[in-house]
């Protein structure tokens, strides 16, 4: 296990929380032959209640044990094996398991010459196109943010919303004039409001046309989250009341959103962030590619694998890279290019190796 931290390019801000750094967790597996694997989590008090203190606890425990010293034939065996562990996770482990998920399936894949993705279901797009995000750094420094956004030629974007009503509309309004009237705009409360305070909100806000508000209201008040999904003049996004399986069928149990964020490390990795977007595409329930806030190039990839495998996701957040860290991991750049573009991964296990020289600058603990 080791501890990372990556330094920002700038401080991002939303309802929730302010971050000037990248804080994750990697797991490193080593098979007997000494190939290397790597999966990442970044892990967040207020969406899974982890942290990285409680990540290594987990790690060290309750799942690692069962992987160390375990021998497969095949990679469809690996991805059984963490199929089987996965089943019964407590919701403040996802987090952790999603590290572990993440390099066992690398080094599987490494091994027996297959793509992590696999577990996802096939390449169904060679090119796919991400959102920019706006932090919630007031109404200069949206502007400024949005100007380049605009300049980078985003095609969807997301803007972080809170408690000043004002400062959300004048936002909102530069938006539209910097992005045009074709761009796809979508909002994110971050559990700001109440519920009658969110139906006021949203219907304010609505004239900018959204596409989407992410999260509302707190993330256990599934009842409120259902009372505003029938009244929204706007679809409402599920993200922080969503992180394991059973929060997906309570949410649509509840009729509690109309569409699922699922991110990679608080859904519990790739396994089960497929178990969850298929539940809801058989539900007829939409879904966007989510991402924590400083994610290395080991959570891009495996959210590039979701990205490029599954059908109709709405709209795709991360594969930021260098447009946010100080540095990456990889020796591969991962980072979208212009108009958030950014292609599929070829080659075995996650489709990125790590660069241990930059490894061993950002690692804090071991």
């Amino acid at each position: 296990m080791i501890e990372l931290k990556i330094p920002f390019r700038f401080t991002f801000r939303h309802a929730l929380s302010a971050r000037s750094r990248g804080d994750s967790v990697l797991v490193r597996a080593t098979g007997a032959d000494g190939l290397q694997g790597y999966g990442e989590c970044a892990p967040r008090s207020y969406v899974t209640g982890e942290t990285s203190e409680t990540v290594r606890s987990a790690l060290a425990n309750h799942l690692l044990p069962a992987f160390q010293g375990a021998t497969f034939s095949t990679f469809g065996e690996a991805a059984a094996a963490l199929a089987e562990t996965l089943e019964g996770l407590p919701r403040e482990r996802h987090a952790a398991f999603c590290a572990l998920e993440l390099g066992v399936l690398d080094l599987a894949g490494k091994t027996f010459g297959v793509s992590a993705g696999e577990v996802l279901g096939p390449v169904l797009q060679d090119e796919v196109r991400y959102s920019g995000v706006v932090s919630a750094d007031g109404e200069e420094a949206a502007r400024r943010a949005l100007q380049a956004i605009a300049g980078f030629g985003f095609q969807a974007v997301k803007v972080k919303v809170g408690r000043d009503a004002a400062v959300d509309r004048a936002v909102l309004e530069s938006a539209r004039s910097l992005l045009g009237a074709e761009c796809s705009l979508r909002v994110d409360a971050n559990c700001a409001w109440s519920r009658d305070e969110a139906l006021r909100r949203i219907e304010d806000l609505a004239r900018f046309r959204l596409d989407g508000v992410e999260q509302p209201l707190p993330a256990e008040d599934l009842e409120g989250l259902a009372w505003l999904t029938a009244r929204s003049p706007v679809p409402i996004i599920a993200d922080e009341s969503l992180a394991s399986f059973e929060d997906a069928r309570r949410l649509l149990e509840a009729r509690a959103c109309h569409h699922f964020n699922v991110r990679v490390s608080k859904c519990g990795g790739l396994l089960n962030a497929a178990r969850i977007r298929d539940l809801g595409a058989r539900a007829g329930t939409g879904c966007q590619l989510g991402a924590q806030v400083g994610e290395t190039a080991l959570l891009s990839a495996a959210g590039r694998h979701f990205a490029t495998r599954s059908a109709g996701v709405l709209f795709l957040e991360g594969s930021y890279g260098t447009l946010l860290l100080e540095e990456d991991l990889a020796r591969e750049d991962l980072t979208i290019g212009r108009g958030g573009l950014a292609r599929s991964l070829p080659g075995p296990g996650l489709g990125v190796e790590v660069d241990p020289v930059r490894l061993a600058r950002y690692a804090k603990a071991r």
